[in-house]
């Protein structure tokens, strides 16, 4: 295993581990999103900082961003125990979720 198979596999733990925090403790979109984007930010510095370690970090930085953006996305449908109307409802807003998700990563908070 090369080292950026070790952040990556490093990284995407500590994604896991708060997203599981999130699910279980009800955190809101917001606090999971931030604790995210910190995550990344932190590891993208880190790459930065150690360049020997890997190629590209904007690269591996999208990467890690696209799997804790679908870990979430994914929750939304499977958290939904109602019927499959509201499951399609869901899908069919999946761009709004994509576009709320982002704005959040990228403000740090979502307008009321």
């Amino acid at each position: 295993m090369n080292c950026i198979d070790a952040v990556e596999g490093t990284v995407k733990s500590i994604i896991n581990g708060l997203f599981q925090l999130f699910i279980e403790s009800g955190f809101d979109d917001t606090e999971y999103i931030r604790s995210i984007k910190k995550v990344l930010d932190s590891t993208d510095t880190f790459l930065r900082n150690n360049k020997e370690i890997a190629g590209n970090p904007n690269t591996f930085k999208d990467v890690l961003y696209r799997y804790a953006k679908d870990l979430w996305l994914k929750q939304l449908v499977n958290k939904t125990k109602s019927s499959d109307d509201v499951k399609e409802q869901i899908v069919e807003k999946m761009e709004y979720y994509e576009y709320y998700f982002d704005y959040i990563y990228g403000h740090g908070t979502y307008p009321r």
